[in-house]
């Protein structure tokens, strides 16, 4: 499922190829993926306007419209954007074709179909509905800690509830607690105030790290968890993997630099 870095990666792009074109047509292939909204809604909404700016929270970007609404694209599982012209690659699972007036277009597509599209006047609004936690590349220390404080249960299950902080999904939460040398199964109330600080600090360098690598894991430098996570890969500073779920996850682990306290 694309996580933070994937979404900061399509804002880029769609900030670079759709901003500040007329919108011609609009198709939309797959209305059942709508949230909130409905397929004529949707393309009154988007044509005859253009897309001004874009804003990323968690897992979610939204495209500014010169008619002050707000699209809502979640990548779901399998979601990415494409930019082109009629002489391109075609779309093999078009969801939704927004057609610009220059003859170019922008596609959502979705395989398995776990993404999701909407409109919105008010993105803060939304968040708030969803009850989206703290974007986790603007959340500050205190913040952060404060997230946690009290809390019981496991670190990285914690880590990937959206309504604690907004963006972390199961690769990069792997990624963030090797870092940081936890156990995931290691409880929130026996994490001490320098593994709070660290791992609030590794929380940022590896998201900004894999946006840094187009969010392309096994591109990682070596020291890296990612590069190495896979059936039969070893840890970076030697011995194997373990490979145990948490929270209904798989959860790959380096037993040597990630005890359990």
């Amino acid at each position: 499922m694309p996580e933070l870095p994937s979404v900061e990666i399509f804002k880029k792009y769609f900030d670079e190829t759709s901003l500040h074109q007329s919108i011609k047509d609009v198709e939309l292939i797959s209305p059942e993926i709508l949230i909130d909204s409905n397929s004529k809604e949707m393309i009154r909404s988007l044509k005859g306007n253009e897309f001004t700016g874009s804003y990323r929270y968690g897992k979610y970007l939204f495209g500014k419209l010169s008619n002050g609404l707000f699209l809502i694209i979640h990548f779901g599982m399998t979601g990415f954007l494409h930019y082109g012209d009629s002489s391109g690659t075609k779309s093999r699972y078009p969801r939704l074709n927004i057609y610009f007036s220059n003859g170019n277009h922008l596609n959502f597509e979705d395989a398995r179909k776990f993404g999701k599209l909407g409109l919105t006047n008010d993105p803060d609004e939304f968040i708030k509905i969803k009850r989206l936690g703290p974007d986790a590349l603007r959340v500050d220390l205190e913040d952060f800690q404060n997230i946690f404080k009290g809390r019981k249960g496991m670190i990285k299950p914690l880590l990937l509830n959206q309504n604690l902080i907004a963006g972390i999904g199961n690769l990069y939460a792997d990624e963030i607690l090797y870092q940081s040398g936890i156990h995931p199964q290691t409880r929130a109330d026996q994490l001490t105030a320098y593994d709070w600080d660290f791992l609030f600090e590794n929380t940022k360098k590896v998201l900004n790290k894999a946006i840094e690598y187009q969010d392309k894991p096994g591109s990682l430098p070596n020291s890296y968890l990612l590069p190495h996570r896979h059936k039969g890969g070893h840890c970076p500073e030697g011995g194997d993997l373990d490979v145990i779920k948490v929270g209904g996850r798989t959860t790959f682990l380096c037993p040597r630099r990630q005890k359990m306290k």
